[in-house]
């Protein structure tokens, strides 16, 4: 199986802001990326959900209170879900203007970063999801610029359909919300995937069968200088933080 290269025009070690500077901006905004790039960092992760109308919104959770309570805590919680919800529901709520749109953000930011771009779907079936995020990086041009990564290796086989020449990275934890046949890593034998990209402190004890593809390794999310060293010198192909500012300068960037 062809399996495309990982963002070869770029230096290594690869560095994504974790939505951004999210610890001193709000979380997937404009803002937060802005202030990534402006620190000198060359890539960001986000996330995309495909609102019941079909638009493509960046946003991490399923469901808006975290996000509202964090933004707006003196104001009442609606609690939408963003796959049940259309994108003039999400941007009438207080933190709707700060709620972009994935074409917002390649607008914005064009090929000056790269982009790690979760898939966020919790289902088997084919939404639309993958199909829509592989036109638009095709539309502006971006391909050699993105990956595509996701906890559902569903979703990533239906984007590899879409756009066979862009890398798929298959995320994990031992987190209870993800199925317990996905903890492990597994997801990377249901996709096919390029790399992988396990919860930090499960990047030093992959499963043999891991180690043995030889699959690039970025994990997240490493937010401690030293460990972030220490994790290149193991050959890690790439970090995501929350600190990514700091991580950068702890890397000599």
């Amino acid at each position: 199986m062809y399996h495309p290269a990982l963002l070869p025009d770029f230096p290594r070690p690869l560095l994504f802001a974790h939505r951004g500077l999210n610890r001193k901006f709000l979380e997937n905004t404009i803002s937060s990326f802005q202030a990534a790039l402006e620190a000198g960092v060359p890539g960001i992760e986000l996330d995309v959900h495909l609102t019941s109308d079909g638009k493509l919104v960046v946003f991490h959770d399923d469901v808006t209170s975290r996000i509202e309570k964090l933004a707006h805590p003196e104001e009442p919680v609606r609690n939408l879900s963003l796959e049940g919800s259309t994108l003039a529901e999400l941007r009438s709520l207080p933190i709707g203007v700060q709620i972009p749109l994935l074409d917002e953000l390649f607008e914005h930011f064009g090929s000056r970063v790269y982009y790690d771009i979760e898939l966020k779907s919790r289902s088997a079936s084919d939404s639309g999801l993958a199909s829509k995020v592989a036109d638009a990086i095709r539309s502006y041009g971006l391909e050699k610029n993105c990956v595509i990564s996701s906890f559902n290796p569903f979703a990533l086989r239906f984007f590899r359909g879409a756009e066979p020449g862009i890398p798929i990275g298959i995320i994990w934890s031992h987190s209870r919300e993800l199925y317990w046949f996905l903890r492990h890593g597994e997801g990377a034998l249901i996709a096919h995937v390029d790399f992988l990209k396990p919860e930090s402190g499960l990047a030093p004890h992959l499963p043999l069968y891991l180690r043995l593809s030889g699959k690039p390794v970025i994990p997240w999310t490493v937010n401690d200088p030293a460990t972030a060293r220490d994790f290149v010198a193991r050959g890690v192909r790439g970090i995501i933080s929350d600190e990514a500012d700091l991580i950068r300068q702890a890397l000599g960037g």
